[in-house]
């Protein structure tokens, strides 16, 4: 237990993130490391295809927040999907 709390943060937040994309990942059609390079416009372009595949879409939702909280200035690509699903409530910064 020692070790554990002794860790880099870093390194254990990198695995976790690893981890839980490998698990998302597992049930779709798309690797880790496409998932990792997927532009926000490839995401808006799956998540359109993917209608009616809940799973999917709540793993693309999922990259959106990521790339939303990595770029907190400019247009929010979650408001963009809500807009796809016909929500017109912007999305909390």
């Amino acid at each position: 237990m020692t070790d554990l709390f002794s860790a880099d943060l870093a390194t254990v937040s990198a695995e976790i993130h690893n981890l839980r994309a490998a698990l998302l990942t597992s049930g779709v059609q798309v690797t880790w490391e496409e998932a990792e390079g997927l532009s926000p416009g490839e995401i808006v372009t799956r998540y359109v295809a993917a209608r009616g595949d809940h799973g999917t879409r709540h793993w693309l939702r999922g990259l959106a927040v990521e790339h939303d909280q990595a770029q907190p200035f400019g247009p929010r690509l979650v408001d963009e999907l809500d807009g796809i699903d016909g929500l017109n409530t912007p999305a909390a910064a």
